[in-house]
């Protein structure tokens, strides 16, 4: 052993130089695969996408071997002509490493981001081009880089119904809300309390009647702007307002919660994209299905469903300019854009029109769409991008943007974090479900449950207009996508056991009904927005 100590000692210069860079090679990547793992372990928010993830594991295994090759090489100069044991050299090389990305690393970090919230109101999935529509209803969103859930469902199918849902996580059941006068309780968190809490400016503007701050939904907002006239304020004048206040704000981050009524009957768009998917149609824009009740005639109906995209059309293209706008501010850099809808939207497929009255996937198959920004400056990840199948559900909003921007829920949450499995990983345990129900007075009375996976749907219906004991329903959604055939017979095992597990989330969540719900006056310009969307008669 000393013979060898001896020889390895007496070795010339360029000998132990040839055996020790390889052993710095090594020693450098393992320092930037530990400057990676404490960069992630250090974010403040979201985290690397599996598309992102060769790039930013790349950059620092790359950054850690050139930082340890010139702390080599320095070592080498300084102790050039002194006896010192290769161990010495080394260490003293890594301190380089060590010392650049202690610094590095903190400042690497990007803050917490802006948070946008963006629904539209009674938009299909179906009938958005970035889901595969054959219209390019929503080009801009099929261009921006985003993880796009094509499994996303919504609680119910109207907005007093869903709302509550998106913003505080919570079952219609357990807020109780089921006519237009139904106040929001402050015993539920929303998002904008966890978000103000956390030092954000908060802002919310709103073109539904029903979505205002007198009812509850103000809870939070330092701003709430609302126009019950609906028509007043299409999609850019909202944007317009939401950037005047931005531009005299000064707080950063912020959070903005948008709830554009655009999309909803009567589907009133710009001129332009009221011709933009049927030119050829001569007459007046056939803009509202209330003009026949029944069954419609096909070529109305089609020249109906041209006024539908274009409007989906006008709120996508507005969405561009709001983009852009953000961008130019240089505010998009940093900013989570999280864009749903509240429902869907019948068009006769199951002898019905508008929304309210089924769970059928016209009603509640929805958009869910997130743009997340890289949580560094370096390496440049953009933003990533995916498809998800897995099911998610809109009590799964507010859990998924306070688990992105590292903020601790309640315990009255529902939902579920979506981050996961939008940075393109797994979950382990059972197959994602989403549970809805569509519980109104208002109309009807309704009283519908459902629980809908990937490829199957059950729904029990206890009141319907009045009618008690009905049928349920259970739908082969893989074999059968538009709900003709109840398969509750055909597939009665799986049929029983979807009945089994949404009587016990029937039983749960009913449990935690509100003993009773607050009430306030409908003032007449709530009224007049009710009237106008067909509300009130």
């Amino acid at each position: 052993m000393t013979e060898q100590r001896e020889s390895i000692a007496n070795e010339p210069e360029e000998d132990r130089a040839g055996r020790t860079w390889p052993f710095l090679l090594a020693m450098g990547a393992a320092a930037g695969a530990a400057g990676a793992l404490l960069q992630l372990r250090m974010l403040r928010f979201g985290g690397v996408g599996a598309d992102q993830a060769l790039l930013f594991w790349g950059f620092f295994l790359i950054a850690g071997v050139l930082l340890t090759l010139i702390g080599g090489a320095l070592v080498r100069l300084v102790f050039a002509r002194e006896n010192v044991s290769r161990a010495l050299r080394v260490g003293a090389a890594l301190v380089v490493p060590v010392v650049v990305l202690a610094i590095f690393l903190p400042w690497n970090r990007q803050p917490r981001p802006n948070v946008l919230l963006l629904v539209t109101d009674a938009t299909r999935a179906d009938h958005l081009s970035v889901y595969g529509y054959d219209r390019d209803t929503t080009p801009f969103l099929r261009e921006m880089p985003s993880i796009r859930f094509t499994n996303m469902v919504s609680t119910g199918s109207h907005t007093i119904v869903t709302t509550p849902c998106i913003l505080a996580s919570c079952y219609p059941s357990e807020h109780g809300i089921r006519g237009y006068s139904d106040v929001l309780s402050d015993r539920f968190t929303l998002i904008s309390e966890y978000l103000k809490g956390a030092g954000y400016a908060t802002y919310a503007y709103a073109t539904n009647p029903h979505i205002r701050p007198g009812v509850g939904f103000g809870q939070g907002f330092d701003t709430f702007g609302h126009d019950p006239g609906w028509r007043n304020t299409p999609a850019g004048m909202v944007n317009d307002k939401f950037l005047e206040w931005l531009d005299n704000q000064t707080v950063r981050p912020f959070f903005a919660f948008h709830f554009y009524v655009d999309p909803h009957n009567p589907y009133l768009s710009p001129p332009e994209f009221q011709r933009l998917f049927d030119p050829e149609w001569e007459s007046g824009p056939v803009s509202d299905w209330k003009h026949e009740l029944g069954e419609p005639e096909p070529r109305t109906l089609f020249n109906l469903l041209a006024q539908y995209d274009g409007s989906i059309a006008y709120w996508d293209a507005e969405l561009r300019r709001l983009v852009g706008e953000l961008e130019r501010r240089g505010e998009y850099r940093n900013t989570l854009l999280v864009y749903t809808s509240d429902h869907g939207e019948e068009f006769w497929e199951h002898g019905e029109w508008g929304h309210q009255r089924t769970l059928f996937e016209e009603s509640i198959h929805v958009p869910l769409i997130l743009s997340i920004p890289s949580p560094v400056r370096f390496p440049p990840l953009g933003r990533t991008s995916r498809t998800v199948e897995e099911v998610a559900s809109s009590v799964d909003i507010v859990p998924t943007i306070l688990d992105i921007v590292r903020i601790e829920p309640d315990g009255n949450v529902r939902g579920s974090s979506l981050l996961r499995l939008a940075l393109g990983g797994r979950e382990s345990g059972p197959e994602r479900r989403a549970y809805c129900e569509e519980i109104l007075n208002q109309y009807g009375p309704y009283d519908m449950r459902g629980l809908r996976s990937k490829d199957r749907k059950y729904v029990m219906t206890f009141t319907y207009e009045g009618a008690r004991d009905l049928d349920d329903g259970f739908y082969d959604l893989l074999r059968d996508p538009e709900e003709t055939r109840n398969a509750i017979r055909d597939l009665a095992e799986e049929a029983a056991e979807h009945r089994k597990m949404l009587a016990a989330l029937v039983r749960e969540i009913s449990g935690r009904a509100p003993a009773r719900v607050d009430t306030v006056e409908i003032d007449p310009a709530t009224r007049e927005g009710l009237r106008a969307l067909g509300y009130l008669n």
